[in-house]
């Protein structure tokens, strides 16, 4: 079952349940500590900042996540790579923030195909064969996301009703079990 198993990484930040700067009745800071800033730039280049939580996923090419973890928003998304390796994949897909030497030699080690868009450098702009390849990488790629949207539209989850790390991880580890539910009930 296990052959030929493609794996879709990904991470999205959450808004943190209590991201503001308010203090309570006893002058204690009323955010959530274990929460932090996840900068990103939108669509049109525009740089938005969220204090939350990241969700990494791995998925599989029906949209069935594999595993998850949750991190502060601060925390890269490449930082979860190895946690969202199933070890058994032929096909790694992810976007350009796990784009990196580190992360070619391990599938290469592994001899896993790598589908990771490439990125272009300052000086070293993208090819357009690299072009190309992203532009095909991404179709599958996309599949990663749709849990993100399931959390945020369906379940309510565009921000996280509970403080604290482990308790996130605990509610987005319920979301996974009935997000898994309704995609076999569905296929």
């Amino acid at each position: 079952m296990t052959e030929g198993r493609i794996n879709i990484i990904d991470a999205t930040p959450f808004e943190a349940a209590q991201p503001g700067r308010g203090k309570d009745a006893n002058d204690e800071p009323t955010r959530d500590p274990e929460a932090g800033w996840h900068v990103k730039a939108d669509s049109r280049g525009n740089m938005k900042s969220t204090y939350g939580y990241s969700i990494h996923t791995g998925v599989d090419e029906d949209g069935f996540i594999h595993r998850q973890t949750v991190t502060p928003g601060n925390a890269h998304d490449s930082t979860e790579r190895d946690t969202l390796l199933l070890g058994d994949e032929a096909v790694l897909y992810a976007d350009a923030a796990y784009c990196s030497q580190a992360t070619a030699d391990k599938l290469n080690r592994f001899c896993i195909n790598d589908q990771v868009p490439r990125k272009g450098f300052r000086g070293h702009p993208l090819s357009d064969a690299n072009r190309l390849r992203n532009d095909a990488i991404a179709v599958t790629r996309s599949g990663g996301e749709r849990s993100f949207a399931t959390y945020k539209s369906r379940y309510g989850l565009a921000r996280t009703r509970l403080m604290g790390l482990v308790k996130n991880l605990a509610l987005f580890g319920l979301a996974s079990i009935a997000h898994n539910i309704m995609k076999g009930e569905n296929s």
